[in-house]
């Protein structure tokens, strides 16, 4: 196949300075410019044939290889005859190590293409455990995995605070947190839901069976909550909305994620109040109950970082806001 060739001529000769990172790097540049014209000579056995391939003058296309083989340490790659030219043992060598540069050089090429298309490349995201208990995520993963197979997708799970510091530190590309007031500011943002507390209840409870509950009616309950060092914000919003009523709530344990507060209301250490439950997801002898009082707003959303252009978290977004078409949200 015919080589289209841009060359830009560089300096004759550069300091050999093995401990220098950039002279070796001109150095390399220098050889390889070299590489088309050496590759079909080697192809042709005959510089005439070559040069007419390439569009030079023969005189030219020997003189570049009389350049390649003095970078390379006066080195013989071909040995002249009266009908063509014969490749060295060395020039084989030589030959082999440049078809493989140049198709590496091509798939790198290819590549690059893939990654700026966003078929290609890493993408890392987190989420609370509010949004993957919910419909949306998971929809929008597998929609994702079968539109972008060879992205290496990385998921964690984190509470809202620590994905905001590490979109900030630049260690995740997306979050699914609880809203908070300044998120709009600082980063880009979807509102994808919202949650809200209930109230988990054994189902021999005397709640069980109330039509409303409100939070005077838990004055005296051994309550288990989301813990405080899960969400500082939210716990306190939940305390503000309990001294509110003039309530000092008993506090029985405080946990870490939804299937630890089942199991501690089957248990009988007390009454849990959590977000994310679903009843499909809970156990039979439970009941979830609803507040009419306990009104703390949970929107959800997903951010990203103000100064990304990423073709991976763009296209990310515009499954996320395609799915959320096909299906409730809330």
């Amino acid at each position: 196949m015919p080589f289209e060739c841009h060359i830009v001529d560089m300096p004759a000769s550069l300091p050999e300075t093995s401990g220098n990172p950039e002279v070796a790097t001109l150095r390399t540049l220098r050889i390889a410019k070299h590489f088309p014209f050496f590759l079909a000579v080697a192809e042709e056995q005959n510089l005439h044939r070559a040069a007419e391939r390439l569009n030079i003058a023969q005189s030219a296309l020997s003189r570049r290889i009389s350049d390649l083989e003095r970078e390379l340490g006066d080195t013989i790659l071909f040995e002249r005859q009266a009908r063509g030219v014969a490749i060295t043992e060395a020039g084989r060598v030589l030959a082999e190590d440049v078809r493989r540069i140049l198709l590496d050089i091509e798939e790198a090429g290819r590549r690059v293409r893939r990654v700026a298309r966003g078929d290609l490349g890493t993408l890392r995201l987190a989420f609370s455990e509010a949004m993957m208990r919910r419909p949306l995520l998971p929809a929008v993963l597998r929609r994702f995995r079968t539109e972008r197979p060879d992205v290496d997708l990385r998921a964690s799970p984190l509470t809202s605070d620590a994905q905001r510091a590490r979109l900030r530190g630049g260690e995740i590309d997306i979050g699914f947190v609880i809203e908070e007031a300044g998120d709009t500011e600082d980063f880009q943002s979807m509102r994808v839901g919202a949650d809200k507390f209930v109230l988990v209840v054994p189902a021999d409870h005397p709640l069980a069976s109330r039509d409303k509950i409100g939070l005077r009616d838990l004055a005296e309950e051994p309550l288990i909550l989301p813990g405080r060092q899960v969400s500082p914000r939210l716990f306190g919003r939940m305390m503000g909305l309990f001294d509110a009523r003039g309530i000092s709530p008993r506090i029985s344990v405080e946990v870490s994620a939804v299937d630890i507060a089942f199991g501690l209301v089957t248990a009988g250490m007390g009454l849990a109040i959590v977000t994310a439950a679903r009843p499909d997801h809970a156990p039979a002898d439970i009941v979830i109950k609803e507040m009419i009082d306990f009104d703390i707003p949970l929107p959800i959303s997903m951010i990203w970082s103000r100064q990304s252009t990423e073709p991976l978290i763009e296209r990310f977004v515009s499954i996320v806001s395609g799915t959320m078409e096909t299906m409730p949200a809330g």
